[in-house]
């Protein structure tokens, strides 16, 4: 994805329809607040999570076999040797677990101080002081969000969308350049990928299509993971962001981005960010995400330099227009586009992190529609706390272009090995599904498979600690895990849970 030059597509300006949903989810939210569906009190918790992955192994391994190709200049296929500096280098491509920790990290704190500010200012004493303490902080947190997330950019939504993205390259050792990092210098800071070889997309294409199409779709999976990770903390943890305004902005950036090829002037735009893509290094590894997704993703075997010659300069012409789509694939995509508002489904989205049953329990739920590989993953969220045990449902059901097929997931939060305070404690995520057997969108049969997450936390102290985590996975895509081949990944990391 390519931030400037634009024109009238613009995916990230705050636009009148994003004032519009934000003023309708205020709305919805003091209605809500005026019945206090959450909870039967009106204290506000201040805490604050922060979680940080060191250590993703192997994905180092491939952080630094990229670095080293980068440092030489190589492109990818060839042997490695990377140096220690090449494994430390590697660390400017995160993982997706990684890079999904540091923009909850980034943004959580800013909820964090805004909880203390206005519990300070607007101690919620009575329903109307609540009132008020939540919409002024809602308001104001979703200023600073919005600062963070387009003026900052490097560790915010933008940042790490764009390493969902970068995921995918990195596994095959492509060297690439996150283009939020000009924020640091050097250049003009955009939402891009670049400094990538045409001989890299072309073996990609080759090698891996379907891990190619991911690569494009995962900018938007990653913004979904993080309203579903933070949803998790408000829940669970009741950490009670007031996250609001981004929720409600990474979710209706994310569907418009899909629907974005709808506009008159979708093939303009990319008429002009080729004319400033003249220089290879400057080109975004594919343009306007979504309609090189459904290209490609209906296109498996169709060579990458079949896109034919770049326009204005050597090379290949990586962006697709809407008028390169068949009728087949413009249907498709502005199905996927309709489809994407069921994100919108849960009550979080307005503020309500929890509904209470009784006494003992307390639920809440969101749907989901993530592109993916072989075509989307559609389903949803039950989150339960039941007398302090804390469970997590997830349905899910896998569609490509020949078959439906289905999935579930289970997720025991916070169990707690001992009695002390220093207990060791437990995160155990199961899943087991049926996905397409090569995850493509032609696949005719499925196959089965699953994954199993064990995290360990051991505490160091009143607020931090020391995990380690292993996920094992067979053949199959699962959401901000990068590999669709089977895989055993280690973490290893550190955490700060904040709290009065």
């Amino acid at each position: 994805m390519k931030l400037a030059p634009r024109t009238a597509t613009s995916t990230h300006r705050l636009s009148t329809s994003t004032l519009y949903a934000l003023c309708t989810v205020l709305a919805f939210y003091y209605t809500a607040l005026t019945t206090r569906a959450q909870d039967s009190t009106y204290a506000i918790n201040e805490r604050l999570l922060i979680d940080l992955p060191l250590f993703d192994a192997p994905y180092a391994q491939a952080a630094a076999n990229m670095a080293y190709n980068k440092r030489l200049g190589l492109a990818s296929g060839g042997s490695t040797s990377p140096t220690f500096g090449d494994w430390l280098s590697g660390y400017e491509s995160p993982s997706m677990q990684q890079a999904l920790a540091i923009t909850k990290d980034l943004h959580a704190t800013n909820y964090y101080f805004t909880n203390k500010l206005w519990n300070r200012f607007l101690k919620p004493t009575n329903r109307k002081k609540y009132l008020l303490n939540r919409l002024v902080a809602n308001a104001q947190a979703g200023v600073v969000d919005y600062l963070l997330a387009y003026k900052l950019m490097v560790f915010g939504p933008a940042w790490m969308h764009e390493e969902f993205h970068r995921a995918g390259l990195t596994l095959q050792g492509i060297s690439t350049f996150d283009e939020t990092y000009y924020r640091f210098g050097g250049g003009i800071p955009s939402a891009s990928v670049s400094h990538v070889f045409d001989t890299d997309m072309t073996r990609f294409k080759n090698d891996a299509p379907n891990e190619l199409v991911r690569s494009f779709a995962a900018g938007i999976e990653g913004q979904y993971a993080l309203v579903r990770s933070m949803q998790q903390d408000n829940f669970f943890d009741r950490t009670e962001y007031p996250n609001i305004v981004m929720n409600v902005l990474l979710t209706h950036q994310a569907v418009n981005y899909v629907r974005q090829f709808q506009a008159p002037d979708y093939d303009q735009s990319i008429d002009t960010m080729n004319f400033y893509g003249e220089e290879l290094p400057e080109r975004d590894f594919v343009g306007w995400d979504f309609t090189a997704w459904v290209y490609d993703l209906h296109r498996p075997d169709e060579p990458y330099e079949a896109r034919g010659p770049h326009p204005y300069g050597e090379g290949i012409n990586r962006a697709i227009k809407r008028s390169q789509l068949t009728p087949q694939e413009d249907a498709y995509l502005v199905r996927m586009g309709n489809l994407q508002y069921i994100n919108f489904l849960s009550p979080d989205m307005i503020g309500i992190h929890g509904i209470r049953l009784s006494t003992n329990t307390r639920f809440t739920f969101s749907a989901h529609h993530v592109l993916t590989s072989f075509g989307y993953d559609l389903g949803g969220d039950i989150l339960l706390d039941h007398k302090g045990r804390h469970w997590m449902l997830g349905i899910h059901t896998y569609r490509n272009h020949a078959i439906g097929s289905g999935g579930i997931e289970v997720a025991r939060k916070g169990l707690r090995l001992g009695q002390s305070e220093r207990a060791v404690r437990l995160d155990l995520r199961a899943m087991a599904w049926a996905q397409p057997a090569h995850a493509g969108f032609y696949d005719t049969g499925t196959t089965l498979g699953g994954l199993l997450t064990v995290r360990v936390r051991f505490p160091l102290g009143r607020v931090f600690q020391a995990y380690a985590e292993a996920e094992g996975k067979t053949h199959g895509w699962v959401m901000a895990n990068p590999y669709l081949d089977q895989n055993l990944s280690m973490r290893f990391g550190l955490s700060w849970d904040i709290h009065k």
